[in-house]
């Protein structure tokens, strides 16, 4: 009789299990990310890095050299996963290329800085664009949210790294079926020259290590660290940290189908910088410091 009691207890706890699991797992807050939308670099020459991007690499214009507002100049391109914008601020003081930062596409903007209010994660004020429309009334194209514990001010201008939460209105772009046309569009090119296939991470340099981890894994959350200082976020492309001496984006790792073919037409057009058995550079010279590193796709 104890025998079969002991059983019963054994088999109830058994089924008990996977329910309480499963409501864990439910209970669970989402990332208040998917991924990193587009890339931003800072220049007082945007026309020209964008040309660059589009007749000399031959990527799908994203958008095309707009100003969306006064003094403001920007023009992005398809990288495959992720596009990266050339833009110009007004006021801006460091007139350098330089990756200042990008913008993460919240899960939905609301509720996502709602997670962030959970998390401890300070942000500032939302900044919507807004424009007239041919009618005479007003529509927001999209509203930016820095992270300000990520970022040196919540304006672009002249910072050294801005990270924001961007959110589009639907009216204005869809951006999960742009995203699919652009990435068709870059396998149509067949990568372009250099066949790029897409931007695989971007290196942040961070002062203390310890602390960047502990904030970058508190925004990501439950998405882990896919090696140690590294996250995958959706499917866009990975984020990186290294220890410098200030924070900065370092460099775009890009990966292509082919390094054979990327340093042959780096080579042959004057741009090859480092000359590496995995790894080729553009010459940061050649872009004004910005740093542009090809990897093989594995």
């Amino acid at each position: 009789m104890r025998r079969r009691s002991t059983f019963a207890v054994f088999v109830l706890a058994l089924f008990a299990l996977p329910a309480s699991y499963g409501a864990a797992q439910v209970m669970q807050p989402e990332s208040p990310v998917r991924q990193i939308d587009h890339v931003m670099i800072r220049s007082s020459e945007p026309k020209a890095l964008f040309a660059f991007f589009v007749d000399v690499l031959e990527l799908p214009v994203a958008w095309p050299l707009v100003s969306p507002r006064a003094g403001v100049t920007t023009g992005g391109v398809s990288f495959g996963n992720v596009n990266v914008e050339a833009i110009q601020f007004p006021g801006q003081a460091d007139n350098r290329p330089r990756l200042v930062g990008f913008a993460l596409e919240p899960s939905a903007l609301q509720a996502s800085l709602q997670e962030l209010d959970r998390r401890g994660i300070t942000y500032g004020t939302p900044r919507p664009l807004v424009a007239k429309t041919p009618d005479g009334s007003s529509k927001t194209l999209w509203t930016n949210v820095t992270l300000r514990q990520f970022s040196d001010t919540d304006g672009p201008a002249d910072v050294t790294v801005h990270i924001f939460l961007s959110e589009y209105s639907p009216a204005y772009v869809n951006v999960a079926e742009r995203r699919v046309r652009l990435r068709n569009q870059l396998i149509a090119k067949q990568g372009g020259p250099l066949g790029v296939e897409a931007v695989k991470e971007l290196v942040i340099g961070v002062p203390d290590l310890d602390r960047a981890r502990a904030l970058w894994q508190a925004l990501l959350a439950p998405t882990p660290a896919s090696e140690l200082n590294a996250w995958q976020i959706g499917e866009g492309p990975a984020i990186r940290l290294v220890e410098a001496e200030e924070a900065s984006v370092q460099e775009l790792v890009i990966r292509v189908t082919s390094l054979q073919q990327a340093k042959a037409f780096l080579r042959k057009n004057g741009l090859l910088g480092e000359d590496l058995p995995g790894a080729a550079t553009i010459d940061r010279s050649k872009l004004n410091g910005l740093s542009f590193r090809f990897v093989e796709a594995k």
